[in-house]
């Protein structure tokens, strides 16, 4: 690595979250014949520490071959070289089973790299486009479809798969989580463009199974759900078309087909309660952050009310309208803090009447809560009488509000990235 490059003095890994310094850094082998790593298997490069470099900083590996990947020393997985250099955010995303969660994730990814470089002067790139590379197929399944007309479905999320690493520790061998990571820096148009080596982020997402957040699924022998306590902001997916109530209280308002009434679960639904998932999540930040079982944090908890389509009758006054207002004498605009607000207290009075062991369970962790409500397909889906499966034209893929929790958090996090107005500019 050159040495011109200015590096952080620590990184945290982001699959076993093993902090390092960066002359701790064991490299990728290059040559073809340097295969079989001890801690990852046969199917991977060899690991190495270095002990020559090329003239431009890179490790050379012990057949002679300049490498330019970085791993963990701890668990050998692949590090993105901008996390030696620009600070990181953790975020992460829960729900139960079916939430719209995976929806969620697509749509909010595509309307990022969309409304960020044209009304916030700041791009959003893949930190490794083969990490992403499952969040590309969400996005293409529902974006770049060449067939729009066929409805689709996005897979569920599974406990195992690509979006999990099976690594050897010695002992015993675990599961680690593989997250999805973005580069966000401003562009040329952002006021702080001059500073971006200072103002940059990278993203660190998780998105887990739903399953993975059941009482007791996280063990020694699978830490899936630990970045919980190294997350700056917890997304919570909660799903009214799951909840019993929410169906009563929209009969016959609403066409949805989730939303009709109905005597079992739908495909892929879960009997455990959605507030036990947000309970469960609560119990691992505390007990792998330290904390007392009774101690509430101000660390932003945000509700995300997925199918808003679905359930808006119930709040008809609630505008679909991007919450961002126009800086006066500029192209750019500014997150409108006080409408997301407003709209937060709406939806937490709906939630505490019809459902209010949510809003305990939230209350009970966090004095920072903001309720949003999205909806990542801006339609109801279709019923497939023959497989009785739900899926959505592309053509038909209208989202709104799928990008605003995110950006809240960047507004909180990164506000020299993204900058909230409290009140709104004159003639905004």
């Amino acid at each position: 690595m050159s040495a011109s490059l200015t590096l952080l003095s620590k990184v945290l890994c982001p699959h076993c979250w093993h902090p390092f310094a960066p002359e701790e850094t064991v490299w990728i082998s290059e040559h073809p014949d340097l295969v079989g790593d001890p801690k990852l298997g046969f199917d991977h490069a060899k690991r190495f520490l270095p002990s020559r470099f090329t003239a431009r900083g890179d490790a050379i590996d012990e057949m002679g071959e300049p490498a330019t990947r970085m791993a963990c020393p701890r668990c050998h997985l692949p590090v993105p070289r901008t996390l030696y250099q620009v600070p990181s955010l953790m975020f992460s995303i829960l729900g139960a089973p079916a939430c719209g969660k995976s929806y969620f994730l697509a749509s909010m990814t595509w309307q990022l790299r969309q409304i960020l470089p044209r009304k916030f002067g700041v791009s959003l790139n893949d930190a490794d486009a083969e990490i992403n590379g499952r969040i590309h197929e969400y996005e293409e399944l529902h974006f770049m479809n060449p067939d729009p007309d066929t409805p689709v479905a996005i897979a569920k999320t599974e406990e195992q798969g690509d979006l999990y690493d099976t690594v050897d520790m010695g002992k015993h061998t675990v599961t680690l989580p593989r997250p999805f990571m973005f580069n966000l820096q401003p562009l040329a148009s952002h006021p702080n463009f001059g500073r971006h080596q200072t103002a940059s982020r990278v993203v660190c997402l998780y998105d887990n199974a739903g399953e993975s957040f059941f009482p007791g699924a996280d063990t020694t022998m699978s830490p899936v759900t630990r970045h919980l306590a190294y997350s700056k902001c917890l997304f919570f997916c909660f799903d009214p078309t799951q909840d019993p109530r929410f169906r009563q209280a929209c009969e016959g308002r609403t066409d949805d087909p989730q939303m009709v009434r109905r005597a079992s679960r739908l495909h892929r639904e879960t009997s455990v309660r959605q507030d036990t998932i947000l309970l469960e999540a609560i119990q691992r930040v505390r007990r792998h952050a330290g904390l007392r079982d009774d101690e509430i944090q101000d660390r932003p908890l945000v509700i995300i009310v997925t199918k808003w389509d679905a359930w808006e009758s119930l709040l008809p006054g609630l505008s679909h309208d991007d919450p961002y207002v126009k800086v006066p004498g500029s192209p750019l605009c500014l997150l409108d803090r006080q409408r997301i607000l407003t709209t937060s207290d709406a939806v937490g009075e709906m939630l505490s009447e019809i459902c209010p062991e949510v809003v305990a369970a939230a209350q009970g962790f966090s004095t920072n809560i903001t309720f949003i409500p999205v909806s990542a397909t801006g339609k109801s889906p279709e019923l497939d009488p023959e497989s009785g499966a739900l899926g959505i034209r592309p053509r038909d893929m209208a989202p709104y509000w799928v990008e605003v929790p995110m950006m809240m958090a960047l507004a909180n996090w990164a506000g020299s990235l993204i900058s909230a107005a409290e009140t709104r500019p004159p003639n905004s």
